[in-house]
């Protein structure tokens, strides 16, 4: 009898322990993307849960939004609905790629650009540099700053002239191009333009991104 009720003890104190990181991404074609997070947040210690299946009980720790390619409208509702209901809860935010597009856009900033077709960041090898600007929550997070390369394989992109009035870049190309946005204050909110769910494709300390998103809450 005491062996059951301390195995059962310790599976309710695990479930207390995990974060459930909400993860939420494009209907289609995006299986790939969604498998690979769920399988490095569990590895980081956390539950990943599936926003479209999650039930009603259930309370995110955090959350990320993430798609490769735009979202239909439908999906940018639902989005918004869940990014104003995260915002309110106060709890960490990752927006990548498109869904940093939608971060922006959801603060009044204006619609990605089409990038041209001799722009850079579409260049050799899907690489260039980018400046991290120290001091923001980027920054911190991966645990560095200034220049280093990063992959980018991307048709469109944010300059400052799109970018909200109530978020800041902290991270750009020399041509300006935004790569990482954020919104001001204490909560850790912010969007990035490359891939950072690849993380196997990024710098080293880029992996802190996800890591940070699926820290394990003290209780």
């Amino acid at each position: 009898m005491a062996r059951f009720m301390g195995d059962s003890f310790l599976i309710m104190a695990n479930k207390l322990h995990n974060s459930e990181v909400g993860i939420f991404t494009s209907i289609n074609g995006e299986k790939t993307i969604l498998d690979q997070l769920v399988n490095d947040i569990n590895e980081y210690g956390s539950n990943a849960v599936n926003i479209r299946l999650r039930s009603k009980s259930t309370k995110l720790s955090s959350l990320i939004i993430v798609s490769d390619e735009d979202f239909e409208i439908k999906e940018k509702i639902m989005a918004r609905e869940i990014l104003n209901e995260s915002l309110l809860a106060n709890i960490p935010i990752l927006c990548i790629n498109w869904g940093m597009y939608l971060f922006n856009s959801f603060f009044g900033g204006g619609d990605p650009i089409l990038m041209k077709d001799h722009h850079q960041h579409n260049g050799e090898n899907f690489k260039h540099p980018v400046f991290i600007s120290p001091g923001g929550k980027l920054s911190y997070t991966i645990g560095g700053s200034g220049w280093v390369t990063i992959p980018s394989e991307h048709k469109f992109g944010l300059s400052h002239k799109e970018l909200s009035s109530k978020l800041i870049s902290t991270v750009y190309s020399e041509d300006m191009i935004l790569h990482g946005i954020e919104l001001p204050g204490k909560n850790w909110v912010v969007g990035v333009q490359w891939q950072a769910h690849k993380i196997d494709d990024n710098p080293k300390g880029f992996d802190n991104l996800l890591r940070y998103i699926s820290d394990i809450p003290k209780i």
